[in-house]
């Protein structure tokens, strides 16, 4: 993470935390940055992040199925 080390060091900044954030598919690149960097990266803030979207792990139609039964009942 040589660019967090740069400016951390020179803006004298060694105590202070550093957060990822994103929307989307940044969000989840900030999520997975702070899991795979824990010892960089103290934080993530990941908005919309569809981070489960993966092939077996989320019905890719559950956000139609439930608008459907919104508008539907």
């Amino acid at each position: 993470m040589n660019v967090i080390d740069y400016f951390k060091d020179t803006y004298n900044f060694q105590n202070s935390p550093v957060i990822a954030f994103g929307g989307s598919y940044g969000g989840m690149l900030a999520a997975w940055m702070r899991m795979k960097y824990p010892n960089y990266i103290q934080g993530a803030i990941a908005s919309s992040a569809p981070i489960l979207w993966f092939d077996g792990m989320i019905d890719p139609n559950a956000y139609t199925k439930i608008a459907s039964n919104v508008i539907l009942n």
